[in-house]
C-alpha cells in the first residue's frame, strides 16, 4: 500500500509548483531511478573532488583551527584540544567536526606510528603545545590526511541538499543530480576546502538543511537535534534555527527547542569542563577574527573592537527574527511551505553577511547553496543568481595563481555592498513574491461575487 504524505493544516503541497507557474525546465521533473540518483551523486562529488584538486588541492591556510584539536583528540588528550594563549589569536574551530575527525583519526591510524608528545613537554595547562604539536606532526605526515577528512563536509551538505528536494518532492526526478551538480561547481562552495580550510562549514550547511528537511516532515525532535549538530560546527546555523523556531507551532517549538538544547549541552559541556571553559567560548563564538577588518564596512564606520563584534553578530539573528515573525504574521502556517522558508532561510544567511566584520569568497557559501536549492523548489534559474556567482569568482579569484588585484586593489567594503545587496534580494524577492501571491489569492476569494 502507498503511504500517504498528510500535510498540517494551512500546508501547501510539496509536490504542486511552489511559484504558482510552470517549470520552464519540464524535462528535470521526470522521475528518476535509485541508480541513477546514486550515479548524479557520484558525479556531484567527482567534480567537487576534481575543482578543489585541479585548483591546487586542499589548503593547509586556517587548517591549524582544526587539525591539531583533532589530534589531541585522536590521543585521548581532551584537555589540550583547546588550549589557552593560541598563537594564532584566531578561535579555533568549534567542537563537532574536531571531535568527527579526531575519531576518523584513530580509526584510520593517522601519526599513530610516532609518540605522541607527552602533558610534559606540552606544559602546564598546554601553554608550550604548538612547538611540540608541529614537530610530532612533521615527523608522521599527519597533515595530509587529516586534511582529507574535509571531505566528509561536501558529502553531509550532499546529504543537506538531497533531504531538502525529497521533502519538497523535488527529489528522485531530474532536479536532484543537477542541484548537487551546480552546487559542486559553485566555487564559494569548493573554496571551504581548496581557498582557506573550513570544512565545518560545509558540515553544518548540510546538518541545517537536513533540520529544515526534518521541519518540512513535522519532525520537529529530530529537526532539533540536527540544528544542534550545525551549532556546534559553525555558529551561523543559529539564523536557520531562530526562524524555524519562530514560524514553528507552539508544541514543534518546545519540542523543537528542548532537543536543541540538551543535544548541545551534552555536546559542549564534557568538553568545556575538561578544557576550563575554553571550549565553551569557541562553541559560542566560533572561529573567527577577534575584530573588524582593514578597509571592511564595520572599519569604515568605525566599529572596531571585540564589543563591536558582538553587537554585529548579534543584529542578523535579531534581522531573522523580526522579518520570521512577520512573514508568519503575512502567511500564517503557510510560512513553513518550501519556497518562503527557504527563502527566510537565504534571506537570513544573508543578513550575516551584511554585518560582517570580514568578507572571504567562501563566507558566500551558505547564501549560495540556499539561493540554488530555493531557484530549484521554483523550477527556474535565474540569470542574476548566476551572474552573481560569476561576480564572486571575479572578486574572490579561485585560481591558485597571480595575484588577486580585484580583492586586495579595493577596499573591502566596496565589494561588501556590491555583492552583498544583490545576494539580499536574490534571497527576499521569492519570499515577497510569495506574499504577494498569498494576498491576492485572499483578497480574490473574498471578494464579492459579481
Amino acid at each position: 500500500m502507498n503511504r500517504i504524505l498528510k500535510l498540517p493544516r494551512g500546508r501547501t503541497s510539496p509536490s504542486a509548483p511552489t511559484n504558482g507557474d510552470e517549470s520552464k525546465l519540464p524535462w528535470f521533473d521526470r522521475p528518476l531511478s535509485g541508480w541513477s540518483c546514486a550515479l548524479g551523486w557520484l558525479i556531484a562529488l567527482a567534480i567537487f573532488v576534481g575543482f578543489t584538486t585541479l585548483l591546487g588541492g586542499l589548503t593547509q591556510l586556517d587548517a591549524l583551527l582544526s587539525t591539531y584539536s583533532s589530534w589531541f583528540i585522536a590521543h585521548g588528550n581532551f584537555a589540550c584540544a583547546y588550549p589557552p594563549g593560541s598563537s594564532v589569536e584566531i578561535a579555533l574551530t568549534a567542537p563537532l567536526y574536531t571531535l568527527i575527525a579526531g575519531g576518523l583519526s584513530v580509526l584510520f591510524g593517522v601519526g599513530h606510528g610516532v609518540a605522541f608528545p607527552t602533558q610534559s613537554v606540552l606544559g602546564s595547562r598546554c601553554l608550550t603545545w604548538l612547538g611540540p604539536i608541529r614537530h610530532w606532526s612533521t615527523q608522521t605526515s599527519a597533515l595530509t590526511p587529516t586534511l582529507r577528512f574535509g571531505y566528509l563536509g561536501w558529502l553531509v551538505l550532499m546529504v543537506g541538499v538531497v533531504a531538502v528536494l525529497r521533502a519538497c518532492r523535488r527529489g528522485k526526478t531530474g532536479w536532484e543530480p543537477l542541484t548537487l551538480i551546480f552546487i559542486a561547481c559553485t566555487p564559494p562552495v569548493f573554496m571551504c576546502l581548496q581557498y582557506l580550510f573550513h570544512p565545518q562549514d560545509l558540515l553544518a550547511m548540510g546538518l541545517s538543511l537536513c533540520g529544515v528537511a526534518l521541519v518540512l516532515r513535522d519532525r520537529w525532535v529530530l529537526a532539533g537535534i540536527l540544528m544542534a549538530l550545525a551549532l556546534t560546527s559553525q555558529q551561523f546555523a543559529i539564523l536557520i534555527l531562530v526562524v524555524l523556531l519562530v514560524l514553528a507551532p507552539n508544541a514543534g517549538r518546545l519540542k523543537m527547542a528542548a532537543a536543541t538544547v540538551v543535544t548541545w549541552a551534552m555536546i559542549v559541556l564534557p568538553l568545556a569542563l575538561v578544557t576550563s571553559g575554553r571550549a565553551l567560548r569557541v562553541a559560542l563564538v566560533g572561529s573567527g577574527l577577534a575584530g573588524a577588518q582593514y578597509k571592511s564596512l564595520t572599519w569604515e564606520l568605525h566599529l572596531t573592537g571585540s564589543a563591536a563584534v558582538d553587537v554585529w553578530r548579534l543584529m542578523p539573528i535579531v534581522v531573522s527574527a523580526c522579518l520570521a515573525y512577520w512573514t508568519l504574521r503575512r502567511l500564517g502556517p503557510a510560512a513553513l511551505d518550501p519556497v518562503p522558508l527557504i527563502a527566510l532561510v537565504a534571506t537570513s544567511l544573508s543578513m550575516r553577511l551584511v554585518f560582517e566584520e570580514g568578507l572571504y569568497g567562501y563566507y558566500f557559501m551558505a547564501v549560495a547553496v540556499s539561493l540554488i536549492v530555493l531557484d530549484v523548489l521554483r523550477r527556474s534559474f535565474r540569470f542574476e543568481l548566476i551572474g552573481w556567482l560569476a561576480l564572486i569568482v571575479l572578486v574572490f579569484d579561485p585560481f591558485p595563481w597571480g595575484y588577486d588585484r580585484l580583492t586586495y586593489s579595493v577596499p573591502m567594503w566596496i565589494w561588501q555592498v556590491l555583492l552583498v545587496t544583490p545576494a539580499v534580494w536574490l534571497s527576499l524577492s521569492p519570499l515577497l513574491g510569495s506574499i504577494r501571491g498569498a494576498t491576492a489569492t485572499a483578497n480574490a476569494e473574498g471578494a464579492p461575487a459579481l
